[in-house]
């Protein structure tokens, strides 16, 4: 009986022995997999220029053209999250890190393939099926090496720590965590500590026994048993009492609890992800903060930039909203006009990918025709108006760095190529606090500065007194 029947992707196998391909292959189709095999590099970049999206690869570590991680390297770069398992005959260590660092899904040894290939393969399948609502994937590089280290972090039982401003998808980092992760078929429990009141956290943690307080009628079950063998997601772990951080200590340490008002301790095996936009260095200096806890739940940390130092990620989640606010109000709205695209990416975002969605499913709410404009975008103007200003300030600071490395530091011609007085320029160096190192001074004719400035012009830089200068 075929275990897979509902399986409509593809095991992609690259595997150089043709015996153990025609293998493996065998045992996949008993299984109810569709398979396709190859045995070069070249071959799987052809497979995976036509890879859909359920499509699981399994690859062997050394290949006649190349490796099985370099493969995989390749197809992140493309952007493709597709399943990716390393399998070897060299079952090692440092190999088993070099793969999961890559963004493997995990890594196989071909002596342990029957026994160990096929639980793999129904927990990524499932994996897949529980996650096929549209998600937005962030392309900037920032986002590309948080998805590397969630790859990476997801296959061990270390707690995580997400460390980031409101509203730049803690939650969500967390979940793809635990999605990745070997608990994947386990529960995902997620708790605002914001919202625990310092009286019943405890209980709410770890449950309590009837009669344990007042109004304790019934006996209650945590959130730790709740999600025992599986991730527990604490939101804003600075908020929880200092007498609950003690509890939540020993119950990592020891995988033990004991409910509020129980006489037992009971045993529950939890990965922690914890996170927070409060700098608890500073809340540990002011005792609100265990050090010792700061230290268990921080053995792996990710820090999440805000949007506005991910500019280039701000459209494709414009889109992306644009799109869930479509199938939301039942609407065809296409795109942004170049007003609200301009607007868009000017515009700071202190309230992070929170606000911007909050912003586009208005913006589509109130759009009559097909295409958002700026006048259905509800943006704080004084923000915008100061994020105006402080993107044009930065975009300043960059000609003038740009200028004094093709004046080899020499400011009398950084100030020529710039066209602004060597005065103007100084106040500005010290008003960005640039710093750099002036060379020998050189002769320069005017033959070479035109071709400089000519140089500039085509590098976004203006030959006479730049926008912004005085």
């Amino acid at each position: 009986m075929r275990q897979f029947t509902k399986m409509t992707g593809r095991v992609i196998v690259i595997e150089d022995n043709i015996i153990y391909s025609d293998f493996v292959c065998r045992l996949l189709e008993s299984k109810g997999f569709n398979c396709v095999a190859t045995s070069t590099c070249n071959n799987a970049r052809k497979l995976f220029s036509k890879m859909q999206e359920d499509d699981i690869v399994l690859a062997d570590l050394r290949l006649p053209d190349g490796d099985g991680i370099s493969l995989l390297e390749e197809l992140r770069k493309q952007g493709r999250n597709n399943p990716y398992i390393v399998m070897t005959d060299y079952d090692e260590l440092p190999t088993a890190v070099r793969s999961m660092k890559s963004g493997a899904d995990d890594y196989i040894s071909k002596t342990l393939i029957e026994a160990n290939l096929f639980p793999l393969l129904k927990t990524l399948w499932k994996r897949m099926e529980r996650h096929d609502t549209p998600i937005h994937e962030r392309q900037s590089a920032a986002f590309r090496e948080i998805d590397r280290k969630i790859r990476l972090v997801a296959q061990t039982n270390m707690s995580a720590l997400i460390l980031g401003e409101s509203g730049t998808g803690k939650e969500h980092i967390a979940e793809k965590i635990h999605a990745r992760s070997k608990r994947a078929g386990k529960p995902y429990v997620s708790v605002d500590c914001g919202l625990l009141s310092k009286e019943l956290a405890a209980s709410a943690l770890f449950g309590h026994e009837k009669g344990a307080f007042t109004g304790a009628e019934n006996k209650k079950q945590g959130f730790w048993e709740e999600a025992a063998g599986g991730t527990l997601f604490l939101d804003e772990i600075g908020n929880l009492p200092i007498e609950v951080q003690q509890m939540l200590l020993r119950a990592l340490e020891s995988k033990m609890y004991r409910p509020t008002g129980g006489s037992k301790d009971k045993r529950a095996d939890i990965r922690i992800i914890a996170a927070t936009n409060e700098d608890l260095q500073s809340a540990i200096v002011e005792k609100r903060f265990r050090q010792d806890l700061f230290h268990r739940i921080k053995e792996y940390t990710l820090n999440i930039p805000p949007l506005r130092e991910c500019r280039e990620d701000i459209m494709p989640l414009a889109e992306f909203f644009l799109n869930l606010a479509n199938e939301e109000f039942e609407k065809q709205v296409k795109g942004f006009d170049a007003e609200a695209r301009k607007r868009l990416l000017a515009y700071t975002w202190n309230g992070n990918v929170r606000e911007l969605k909050r912003v586009v499913r208005m913006a589509v709410l109130h759009t009559e025709g097909d295409t958002v404009t700026a006048d259905t975008l509800e943006l704080d103007e004084t923000t915008l108006a100061a994020d105006t200003s402080l993107a044009l300030n930065d975009m300043e600071k960059k000609q003038i760095i740009h200028a004094l490395e093709q004046a080899n530091g020499n400011r009398k011609l950084a100030a020529t190529l710039l066209g602004i007085g060597r005065t103007t320029l100084y106040n500005k160096i010290r008003l960005y606090g640039i710093k750099y190192k002036e060379k020998d001074t050189i002769t320069v004719g005017q033959e070479q500065v035109a071709r400089l400035r000519r140089s500039n012009q085509a590098a976004g830089l203006s030959g006479s007194n730049p926008k912004g200068f005085e």
